[in-house]
């Protein structure tokens, strides 16, 4: 008995039970509409028997017609009381439905051989291997009875039935029915024939339709498990990209204001990635009192190689400033470690900037990245076009350039990736350096904070449905002047 249990078992797991119990519901409402329509088309074969296009007895298909129909109702009325939402309900819906096919095959044997599929073609829409062998088996045995005993309640189909002696004549007057039965022709033999001609070569068909629907049944089975693990597989790797995201979150300072002592100046940035995790950067921190480095970068490619790349390249930048020098030292330094053992050969762009707090002098080195925009107090933002030194990690040797602006009180720098300018919109076109001035010109009295929400939702604003391509990273910092 158990060794039965385990055949007809469903192999789910804890995470895959509910998808097999709604795929059984989703079965039970298919099952449903099947046994609605067969009940149409036992209602339809009476009406045609009935105007004398079938020439079964009136009296045998009208007892067919009804005992149906009340076989049919059963199903029908569980699955509504249960709402389609019990497991056992398959088996009393497929077997009544198998039953009544039989009966109706019984009479109309050659007409409707195809209706006796429809049982074993549904039972493997329950992923059910056992459940799929037991109503095949059933099949075939009731497609046995229903072929003998449509030899005495039938259509007679003289293809499957004994061969008449030569020279024997038949006149249909009543039917073809009782011309053959007036033949005297023995039961036994005829059904014997009739299992031999009729019942034989259709076996040999149900055997091919019962073993692929053993298959579909075996093969969706197989299907939910590997979905299943297929799933969780997918929900480990974005587990994990959120414990990436998080980490790379914290690699960037993100609590504002990130110096509340300091009134000397007033500096937020943000960083939106356009995969889990992304290529960009920006960092800010004190190297000492009176010096406040300023970092923005671009790593060359998108999500965790980009990610890793960017890791490495801001703790490069930011130990060997907090060591001393010059931004185009630092950077030359870091591009010779990188280019070093850079076998995945990607890159990163850099602008890097070191504020002296107390006067407002900026020097800055340019690794082939964006122009900074600056705006002086009461004026408009602008470009400020410096000159682009290589990106970091391209070629070892490498040797960038300094170059100095000062901040007076009031001014602001703001600095950027290609994220901004080259967002593009539904119809392929970029958001470009012009609209990002006008979207920081539109605040251009506000907060930092405000400023880059600003330019962060005219973005949003101009691309719409379109996906979001690169990152977007920005910083602003507003110069207040030393006391």
């Amino acid at each position: 008995m158990d060794k039965i249990k385990q055949y007809f078992k469903i192999y789910e797991t804890e995470e895959t039970k509910a998808v097999f119990e709604q795929n059984e519901y989703d079965a039970n409402r298919l099952s449903l509409w099947v046994i609605v329509a067969c009940a149409v088309i036992l209602g339809i074969a009476w009406i045609l028997n009935t105007v004398g296009i079938f020439s079964v007895p009136k009296y045998r298909m009208t007892i067919l017609a009804v005992s149906g129909l009340v076989e049919f109702a059963v199903p029908v009325v569980l699955y509504l009381k249960v709402k389609g939402k019990r497991r056992w309900l398959k088996y009393v819906m497929v077997f009544m439905l198998l039953l009544v096919c039989t009966q109706l095959f019984s009479i109309l044997n050659h007409n409707v051989i195809l209706i006796m599929m429809i049982p074993v073609l549904l039972s493997s829409r329950y992923f059910s291997k056992g459940f799929t062998v037991m109503i095949s088996i059933l099949s075939v045995l009731l497609l046995a009875v229903a072929s003998a005993i449509t030899v005495l309640y039938g259509i007679i189909d003289l293809n499957v039935y004994p061969s008449l002696d030569n020279g024997t004549v038949i006149v249909i007057q009543d039917g073809l029915r009782s011309s053959v039965l007036a033949l005297g022709l023995e039961t036994s033999r005829a059904v014997k024939s009739m299992m031999i001609n009729g019942f034989l070569p259709r076996l040999l068909v149900f055997t091919v339709i019962g073993f692929i629907s053993v298959l579909i049944a075996k093969n969706g089975h197989n299907m939910v498990l590997r979905q299943n693990e297929v799933a969780r597989a997918s929900a480990s790797v974005k587990a994990e990209l959120n414990t990436a995201t998080q980490i790379q979150n914290s690699m960037v300072p993100n609590i504002f204001p990130a110096f509340p002592e300091r009134k000397e100046f007033d500096v937020y940035a943000g960083m939106y990635t356009a995969k889990e995790v992304g290529g960009d950067f920006y960092d800010f921190f004190l190297i000492d009192d009176k010096h406040l480095a300023m970092v923005m970068a671009d790593v060359s490619g998108k999500g965790v190689p980009a990610a890793l790349f960017m890791m490495a390249s801001k703790i490069l930048i930011s130990d060997r400033t907090l060591m001393g020098g010059t931004p185009a030292e630092i950077l030359g330094f870091v591009n010779d470690r990188i280019c070093s053992n850079n076998q995945a050969q990607m890159f990163v762009t850099v602008w890097l900037g070191i504020l002296d707090i107390d006067t407002g002098k900026v020097i800055a080195s340019n690794a082939g990245h964006e122009y900074p925009v600056i705006q002086k107090s009461g004026g408009s933002f602008e470009l400020l076009k410096d000159k682009h030194g290589f990106v970091v990690g391209g070629m070892e040797g490498i040797r960038y350039k300094d170059y100095e602006f000062t901040l007076e009180k009031g001014d602001s720098l703001f600095l950027y990736t290609d994220g901004i300018p080259e967002a593009n919109n539904a119809s392929n076109e970029l958001f470009g350096s012009e609209r990002m001035l006008e979207a920081l010109n539109q605040k251009a009295d506000g907060k930092p904070e405000e400023i880059l929400a600003n330019v962060k939702s005219e973005v949003q604003r101009y691309v719409g449905d379109a996906e979001q391509f690169d990152d977007l990273t920005m910083l602003c910092i507003r110069y207040n002047g030393s006391e």
